[in-house]
């Protein structure tokens, strides 16, 4: 019978008796069990996850969670509220970054136009707000 041996840098086998190979699969699996009985209690579970960190956190903190989504309500019933040109105002410049003068440039209207309508937007936003924020 022949009993096989991994190395890094090859494989290796060797020829051996029935009764070798039979004792060398006993020891194998001796080794095994052991390794097994030492390690099946000692395996973490909590994949550097730190619960104190957890539990110090506001990021997991019920209260803030649905007071982030009731913000998030108003806002979005705030944008609702914008026309479709505001909305994309919005978009180009506060989401994607375009620069006011850019923004400016392609919908072919002055810089000065646009921060106009910034201000619109603003006053627009503030106003929906503290309507919102007065019935909530």
């Amino acid at each position: 019978m022949k009993i096989r041996y991994e190395f890094v840098t090859g494989t290796v086998e060797v020829e051996v008796s029935a009764e070798m190979a039979a004792l060398h699969m006993e020891l194998d699996r001796i080794e095994y069990n052991n390794n097994h009985k030492e390690t099946r209690r000692h395996t973490t579970l909590d994949n550097g996850f730190d619960e104190k960190e957890w539990l110090a956190s506001d990021e997991y903190n019920p209260i803030n969670i649905i007071e982030a989504e009731a913000e998030a309500r108003r806002i979005r019933a705030a944008f609702a509220e914008l026309t479709k040109a505001q909305r994309h105002l919005v978009s180009k410049m506060f989401i994607e970054g375009m620069s006011g003068r850019e923004y400016a440039e392609s919908i072919g209207v002055s810089p000065a136009a646009v921060s106009q309508q910034i201000r619109t937007i603003r006053k627009k936003l503030k106003k929906l707000f503290v309507n919102n924020l007065n019935y909530s």
